[in-house]
């Protein structure tokens, strides 16, 4: 659901933020801990060192397993070379609903990025920017997306992910000043570590830690949020313009006794989608303005055209997991004797436009 940053600004980026709080390390690991001798409502400076001690105070995957309503939001900013990089995430499951969210704004010298994914049923929600699209998913499955992030960042732990891991052991010992609503049961927490300004927001009683904001007076900063119940409910738009599936050909051909030859995978992560809805083109021309001199529908699996001039192409797809979709992991070929110069592109009905387009 998210493009990934080149590897080397990644790292760079993430051993940033760990200097913001010396505490983010980018994988998950929150929830309601029992307070020293019931001394819950006010906390004592005491009595929340003791439970920011605890190594699980503040556990994201708990968190996931105790609400079924749940959204989590970061903020960081930081510099780099002079340059301000800031990056929100925002992460939501609504299980009632069977729905996820991932939503990923980032702002790094001149490149900006604003997307939000909505899935989990056939339909999906698409933003981009501050416009939303509708897309779909011929095989919904919804996974919890918490322990899917963990997932994934324990297998690619350079890639950017979510900076919801909080080693709260790093700020139990600081002298607190704790005020608090009796009514609400909601308690805000401000210290200092010396080097950098740290505010907690807690709720409830025993307290769980629902918010975090860390300040270092140099433009390095980084807050957190947690957000449960109906405020945390997800729901899909309806009747939205409609978005093609993310398959780009590579067009990259060889050259073999003469003979043109496209072949690749089709990359993970993309919806499935029925092989009826789909097209493969030789196209010539602008991608605003050219024509197909052959093509073939994704249904037909095996395709072979001879044309007035003597040339012919053979256009092959083929559905390696046998789910009977287009998905990840399947494979490609496409060959021709033709010298001319072409685009190969795929063209989605359902959506109808090219998933090369711009959106």
């Amino acid at each position: 659901m998210t493009d990934k940053l080149p590897d080397l600004f990644v790292r760079t980026l993430l051993v940033g933020l760990i200097l913001v709080s010396c505490s983010l390390s980018g994988c998950l690991e929150v929830p309601l801990t029992d307070c020293p001798e019931d001394d819950c409502f006010p906390l004592s400076s005491e009595s929340l060192n003791a439970i920011l001690s605890l190594p699980d105070s503040f556990n994201v995957l708990k968190l996931a397993d105790n609400f079924d309503k749940l959204r989590i939001e970061t903020s960081s900013q930081i510099e780099i070379q002079n340059e301000v990089v800031s990056i929100d995430w925002s992460v939501g499951k609504d299980e009632s609903a069977n729905l996820s969210s991932i939503a990923l704004r980032y702002n790094i010298a001149n490149a900006a990025v604003d997307t939000e994914v909505i899935e989990g049923s056939g339909i999906t929600n698409v933003r981009v920017g501050n416009v939303w699209f509708e897309g779909r998913d011929a095989l919904p499955e919804y996974e919890d997306p918490f322990y899917e992030i963990a997932r994934l960042a324990s297998e690619d732990p350079d890639g950017l992910w979510p900076p919801f891991s909080f080693d709260s052991t790093a700020f139990d010992d600081i002298e607190w000043q704790i005020t608090g609503d009796l009514l609400s049961l909601q308690q805000v927490a401000t210290g200092t570590n010396g080097t950098h300004t740290i505010i907690l927001e807690l709720i409830g009683a025993p307290p769980m830690i629902t918010g975090i904001e860390i300040y270092d007076g140099k433009g390095s900063d980084f807050s957190l949020s947690v957000v449960t119940g109906d405020s945390a409910s997800i729901s899909l738009q309806e009747n939205l313009p409609r978005t093609a599936v993310q398959f780009i050909p590579v067009n990259n051909s060889i050259l073999y006794d003469d003979i043109k030859i496209w072949s690749s995978t089709i990359s993970g992560g993309i919806s499935e989608v029925e092989p009826s809805e789909l097209e493969f083109h030789a196209r010539i021309g602008s991608l605003n303005n050219s024509n197909s001199l052959a093509q073939m529908n994704f249904g037909d699996v095996l395709t072979n055209i001879s044309l007035d001039d003597g040339t012919w192409w053979e256009f092959y797809w083929m559905d390696v997991d046998l789910d009977d979709l287009v998905s990840g992991g399947d494979f490609y070929n496409i060959r021709t004797n033709s010298t001319v110069d072409v685009t190969i592109s795929v063209f989605d009905i359902w959506a109808d436009r090219w998933t090369d387009d711009l959106l």
